[in-house]
């Protein structure tokens, strides 16, 4: 057959057009593209949308991207809002009837495009009409631009917010390496959507949590509190028995959450609460005290001990502020043997009225004479 080429010419054919093309692709500007993407993967997630344009073999790609991002590329995600402008014929017919081919992707994008949205727009040599009018239609329309092109398309990349030129002239070249960074994009969509997506996280144990999740032992709430001393957050910390819960308890709490912004409530143990107050206390064990007190929004973080007095803990602890009902206030207060701790590492102790006939011991002998 006249000029058909022997299998080892053809062999060199498509190892050198391979070799070119890697060379090529290895050469492409990584920053760039990794711009281009932080773009793209920002809009898509404020839930902007993406058009694209380009003609011929560029066409063709604006169709293959926006094919990955309305269905999948690799994970199974939400579908995404990516529009290419090159496939409804009776608009490109008629645009390109009425105003003229050049217009046919920018009155397209005039009528789809808004603020936050992203246009890519695609041609090998930089210098397609319609896509160089599209893309100052973007920009009047207050969108971003990522523009692919080639080594003459210097001009065409300083229009765009990220230009990505491929640093070649052979239009096959251009177009291989188009749809690869069509693919890069796609990719890092889809690991950001699908970081959105992942179940949560453990909750950090050190974060103020709902509920019973306030509860932590010691070592946790001291990092915790560290973490709010760099904050410059003013931690207080209380602590009781808590196990006939009243309204002068929540009044105790109140005001002591005025002294600071972060709250700490000590609870005695069990075991603790039997050597105070006889056996007959707790009245209720310490998990349901410890729910209880975690419903108030007032109280950041929950530490049960079962030493006789918080010394030990307020030495490891140091909250800011110490707070105490007034029945323990100066001069003739009951005694407080942690008030020389709190003090020498340089915290506070303050007082809170109480409620009048609302203690825990009133109101069990109520009950009972009840």
């Amino acid at each position: 057959m006249t000029g058909a080429r022997d299998p080892e010419q053809l062999v060199r054919l498509v190892r050198h057009a391979l070799i070119d093309g890697a060379r090529v692709r290895l050469d492409l500007d990584v920053a760039a593209i990794a711009r281009a993407a932080e773009l793209l993967r920002d809009a898509v997630l404020a839930g902007g949308k993406l058009l694209l344009c380009g003609n011929g073999g560029s066409a063709a790609d604006a169709q293959h991207i926006a094919a990955e991002l309305v269905g999948r590329f690799v994970r199974d995600r939400r579908p995404l809002a990516a529009i290419a402008l090159t496939t409804d014929t009776s608009t490109l017919t008629s645009i390109a009837n009425d105003y003229g081919y050049e217009h046919v992707f920018a009155r397209q994008v005039d009528a789809l495009g808004a603020p936050g949205d992203v246009l890519v727009a695609i041609t090998t040599s930089g210098t397609s009409k319609n896509v160089v009018a599209a893309v100052a239609a973007a920009r009047a329309r207050g969108m971003k631009v990522i523009g692919l092109t080639g080594g003459t398309g210097a001009a065409f990349v300083a229009t765009c917010d990220v230009g990505l030129a491929v640093p070649s002239t052979v239009t096959a070249r251009i177009q291989e390496c188009h749809i690869t960074i069509g693919h890069l994009l796609c990719e890092v969509i889809d690991e950001a959507i699908a970081a959105t997506t992942r179940p949560a996280a453990a909750p950090d144990p050190l974060a103020p949590l709902p509920g019973q999740a306030k509860q932590r032992t010691l070592e946790p709430l001291i990092a915790w509190r560290e973490a709010q001393r760099a904050r410059h957050k003013t931690v207080v910390w209380t602590n009781g028995v808590f196990d006939v819960l009243h309204v002068g308890h929540l009044a105790s709490l109140r005001g002591a959450k005025q002294f600071g912004d972060l709250l700490i409530v000590g609870v005695n143990g069990d075991a603790s609460v039997r050597a105070q107050k006889g056996p007959e206390r707790p009245i209720y064990r310490c998990e349901e005290r410890v729910a209880l007190l975690a419903a108030l929004e007032l109280v950041d973080a929950i530490l049960v001990f079962d030493d006789p007095t918080p010394e030990r803990v307020l030495a490891q602890l140091r909250p800011d502020v110490h707070v105490k009902g007034a029945d323990y206030a100066p001069p003739d207060g009951k005694p407080i043997p942690e008030r020389a701790i709190v003090e020498a590492y340089g915290g506070r102790v303050e007082f809170v009225p109480l409620v009048p006939g609302r203690s825990s011991t009133e109101t069990l002998a109520r009950l009972r004479s009840s």
